[in-house]
């Protein structure tokens, strides 16, 4: 009788062991700990540089040396944002900081362009304050009817 008892016990807690691991291995420091994390950051990585970059030079018709410097001054853009907002002030005092820097940015591509460019370029910027202006008033019709 004892000898059944004891085998149940064995049976029902292995069981309970096996039900609260799942099969996964849990281990702490195993050689698979960090694997999903970097295969997240892969799948969800967006690389905002080069994707501007990219719709700049299809959409003005960017030459080599044009998608370059735009691709740097992209890139400075993005690392001074970055700092701003890493910066303990009101978000106001960031906001007016990020559209002094984004201003300077769009001054240094306009540069860079030709009469035709220029055009695209303003209707570009103006198409995308649009869509930005149009968010912000629905956002903001929202929290009225609230």
């Amino acid at each position: 009788m004892k000898q059944i008892i004891f085998i149940l016990a064995v049976f029902f807690t292995s069981i309970s062991i096996q039900a609260q691991y799942g099969g996964v291995d849990r281990s702490i420091g195993g050689p698979g700990q960090f694997q999903q994390s970097k295969n997240k950051e892969k799948k969800s990585e967006f690389d905002f540089v080069q994707a501007s970059t990219d719709k700049m030079a299809k959409e003005l018709s960017l030459d080599d040396f044009q998608k370059a410097a735009a691709k740097n001054i992209i890139e400075d853009y993005k690392n001074q944002v970055i700092s701003i907002s890493a910066e303990e002030i009101p978000d106001t005092g960031k906001n007016e900081k990020i559209n002094v820097v984004k201003d300077k940015m769009e001054a240094k591509i306009k540069q860079l362009l030709n009469k035709d460019q220029l055009v695209k370029f303003e209707a570009m910027k103006n198409k995308s304050e649009k869509k930005g202006k149009g968010k912000k008033n629905d956002n903001d019709a929202e929290k009225t009817q609230d």
